[in-house]
Formats: C-alpha cells, sequence, structure tokens
C-alpha cells in the first residue's frame, strides 16, 4: 500500500483563514489610522478658523476737541480784516429822524449804535448794507433810509449817513445802522450783528446783541 503524499501547507485551510485574518486586520489598522489623521486635520482647520474669525477689538480714537469759537459782545473791539468794530449800545423804537419829519417803522426800528475804523491802506466805501442782522437761519437786511434819518439831528444836519460814505485809512465813524423788523424779532434775546471787510464781504464776523 503506497503512501499518501502530503498536502503542501499553502493547501490546507487554516492557512488561508489566517491570511484572512491578517489581510482584514491590516486593511481595519490602514482605515483607522486615515481616519485618525482626518480628523486631527479637520480639528486643526477648526481651530485656525475660530482663531481667525474673531473679530479684532478695534482701537478707538479720540476725537480731537473742537475749539470752542469766541463770542464777541457789545462793547468788544472785533477785527475782520482791516476793518475795526465795536458796538455800543442797541435800542428799539417806533420812528427815527428829526420830530418834524420822523422815519416811521413798518414794524419795529432795532437801532445799533456802533463805532468802526478803517486800519487799512485805502479808503474803505462805507454803507449800511455792511451790516446784517442774523438770528437763527434767518438775515435781516439794514434799512438804509431809516439809517440815514437816524443819523439826522433836529436841524437837519447828517454826521454819517452811512450811504456809500468814505472813510480814509486811520479814520474812524460812529453812527446807528437800522433794522426794521417784526416787534418780536427787535425784543429778540438770540440776535447777532454781522459786520464784513467791505461792500463785497470777502470777511465777516459777528456780534452778539444780548443785551
Amino acid at each position: 500500500m503506497s503512501k499518501e503524499g502530503k498536502k503542501p501547507f499553502y493547501k490546507k485551510w487554516w492557512f488561508w483563514v489566517i491570511i484572512i485574518i491578517v489581510v482584514i486586520g491590516a486593511a481595519a489598522g490602514a482605515g483607522g489610522g486615515s481616519d485618525d489623521k482626518q480628523t486631527a486635520d479637520n480639528s486643526t482647520k477648526e481651530k485656525v478658523k475660530t482663531t481667525t474669525a474673531q473679530p479684532k477689538e478695534e482701537t478707538k480714537k479720540e476725537e480731537p476737541k473742537k475749539e470752542t469759537e469766541k463770542t464777541h459782545k457789545i462793547g468788544d473791539t472785533v477785527k475782520v480784516g482791516d476793518m475795526v468794530y465795536r458796538v455800543n449800545k442797541i435800542s428799539t423804537a417806533d420812528q427815527v429822524g428829526p420830530s418834524v419829519l420822523p422815519t416811521k417803522a413798518n414794524g419795529k426800528f432795532l437801532i445799533v449804535d456802533l463805532t468802526l475804523k478803517n486800519n487799512g491802506d485805502k479808503a474803505v466805501t462805507v454803507d449800511s448794507s455792511f451790516f446784517k442782522l442774523k438770528r437763527g437761519d434767518k438775515t435781516y437786511e439794514a434799512d438804509s433810509e431809516a439809517s440815514m434819518s437816524a443819523n439826522q439831528d433836529e436841524d437837519g444836519n447828517i454826521t454819517n449817513s452811512f450811504f456809500l460814505q468814505e472813510l480814509n485809512p486811520d479814520s474812524e465813524m460812529s453812527g446807528k445802522v437800522v433794522f426794521d423788523v417784526a416787534p418780536d424779532v427787535a425784543s429778540a434775546k438770540d440776535l447777532q450783528l454781522q459786520v464784513q471787510t467791505g461792500l463785497f464781504g470777502t470777511q465777516t464776523d459777528v456780534i452778539s446783541l444780548h443785551k
């Protein structure tokens, strides 16, 4: 009786069982490593995203403090260009001028008594249009006829007319500028007188007429 030859080990069933177990184990290990790596990558990305998403605190810049504008008032000397102004006083009236031939107001006359001087090198033509009455956004023009009448004496003599009058360098003049306004405007406490350099008013300033 002849002996049966032995089967090679790679043909035995248990060999293939071991091979299959090893292959499955290797595949599982490789897959797990990949998942771990991906999880680590995702975690790193989330940290970067979170860091970059946080807004930087803005540094608040302090706004420069605005300089308080000087408010000129009655009695102050106010220089505008080559002209110097000073309001001496204000008053109200229903009429101005000589008693024999007065000029009557449509509303109420606001009379501004002032002095001005020419510090320039040339003569300046002074007119009542140099002056404007301001109240908020409203502007009131001077009454040239009433201004001339207010500067007229009882004998009819006019010292300073404030009507296209020449004022030489280093000279000064005083007189009254008159505004014909509504009674409530004449008595208002927020009035300002705007003064200027000349007929064209390239430079201006304001004087508060508060009593």
